[in-house]
């Protein structure tokens, strides 16, 4: 009688979008029930009519008929009004329940009307079926989060990968361009001046050849060290081999302002999460030395609960720009693992840079 395609909620925000027909604008389905309800109704009266029109039995029979076609006609209204139950601390089954008991108070106040009144007994399977409700009113305030929480949390996500996209965007474009400016134009000229040496070779001009092949030779070295400072960018070879304290320690030696590093912790974090404190701690680290005017800057970084926090503080001028392409495409790094970013660099300084990242294993 009710299919569990009319009931599910998936289906509800799919529906709810159609332009609504058939009796009451309820649909076809519920018009074919609400038509056969009403044509066995009649044909029960015309039998009751005709066998004697003694107690009106009819009733029993039409009472039941009148139940079903209730939860049916709420299913179909919760199916095409869906925000009558995305509401915050609100779910398609607590609303289903609601409608459910109105109609079996109905149906249960028919029943006594029927069976000639007296003591109101109706109100007792009423308050019955209500704090049955309650409870699962209750369950879901102080449990499950609401629709609307849900909402914004889905926004959030939406926007975080969203940015993490073009974070990876940003990186490959970087990586092409370098390759294309970098190594591959070396490479280039690595061959060009390789091949005026076998020529010079071929015309007996040892001196010369031997010149091109020393200036071949010091490209070569360039172009690998390029790609080797690429290769670092995407994913240093030290982080992954010796974990996120001796990569972060081999930042500091290679920068050329005095930088202390504090690492505490007990085992090493997910990947994503050791390459996301890596670069947060890169990233601070040229930051501090090209635009800072820093002379020292401090990293820590350490659990706290079920958190990995990386916390970079210098003693430059300040005024770190938020919005810049760096710190924001830092901020996407960390925001795509449902972490975040604070910022805190006024003018004249000190700048504190604090990033939190999930960290549950």
């Amino acid at each position: 009688m009710l299919s569990t395609t009319e009931s599910s909620p998936e289906v509800l925000a799919t529906e709810g979008r159609r332009p609504a027909g058939g009796l009451w604008g309820l649909g076809q389905g519920f018009t074919v029930h609400a038509w056969s309800s009403t044509l066995a109704a009649v044909a029960i009266v015309l039998i009751w009519a005709a066998s004697g029109a003694g107690d009106f039995w009819p009733v029993w029979v039409i009472l039941p008929l009148l139940l079903a076609l209730a939860i049916h006609g709420w299913l179909r209204v919760l199916n095409l009004h869906p925000s009558i139950w995305r509401r915050p601390h609100v779910t398609f089954a607590l609303a289903v329940e609601a409608g459910v008991w109105v109609s079996l108070l109905l149906f249960n106040t028919g029943i006594w009307g029927a069976g000639g009144g007296g003591s109101f007994w109706p109100v007792w399977p009423a308050i019955g079926l209500g704090v049955a409700i309650a409870i699962h009113a209750s369950v879901i305030f102080f449990t499950e989060p609401s629709t609307q929480e849900l909402s914004e949390r889905i926004d959030v996500l939406t926007s975080t990968r969203a940015g993490a996209v073009d974070a990876e965007e940003d990186k490959l474009r970087r990586i092409e361009r370098d390759l294309h400016d970098g190594a591959q134009a070396r490479l280039v000229a690595l061959g060009m001046s390789l091949g005026m040496a076998e020529q010079k070779l071929a015309d007996a001009e040892p001196t010369a050849a031997q010149e091109l092949l020393a200036e071949a030779r010091v490209g070569a070295e360039q172009a690998l060290r390029e790609l080797r400072d690429l290769a670092r960018g995407i994913h240093p070879p030290v982080l992954a081999d010796r974990g996120l304290e001796a990569a972060v320690r081999s930042l500091a030696d290679l920068s050329p302002l005095r930088v202390d590093v504090s690492v505490e912790l007990d085992r090493r974090p997910p990947a994503a999460v050791e390459s996301a404190a890596y670069f947060v701690s890169a990233e601070s680290l040229a930051n501090a030395a090209k635009h800072a005017q820093a002379q020292r800057v401090e990293i820590r970084i350490g659990r706290r609960g079920d958190k990995l926090r990386v916390e970079i503080a210098d003693d430059g001028r300040g005024g770190a720009n938020p919005a810049g392409s760096g710190l924001r495409g830092l901020r996407r790094r960390v925001e795509a693992l449902d972490g975040t970013l604070l910022i805190d660099s006024p003018p004249g300084g000190p700048t504190l840079l604090r990033a939190e990242l999930p960290c549950a294993q």
